[in-house]
């Protein structure tokens, strides 16, 4: 009897630890990859000033949409990081 219910906790307990390391591994996934600023917009290339990324709020919000469809891609084809 306690056979059984070893291996029940067992199993268990190496369900619980897949989910939160899939869990851990879907917040890698989510995380957005903002890149650092270096003069330009990191989108259309034009001038960015003030140490910013993007030019202006339109390309940043471009940006962000296409990382969000990027990451979403790498989600559905199980890839589980960046590279």
């Amino acid at each position: 009897m306690s056979d059984s219910i070893d291996r029940t906790c067992d199993l268990e307990e190496r369900m619980r630890s897949d989910t939160i390391a899939r869990h851990f591994e879907a917040a890698k996934l989510s995380q957005d990859k903002t890149p650092l600023p270096n003069g330009e917009c990191r989108w259309c290339s034009a001038v960015a000033t003030n140490d910013a990324v993007f030019c202006c709020e339109e390309c940043a919000k471009d940006w962000q949409e296409q990382n969000a469809k990027r990451i979403k891609a790498k989600q559905i084809a199980g890839i589980t990081h960046y590279g």
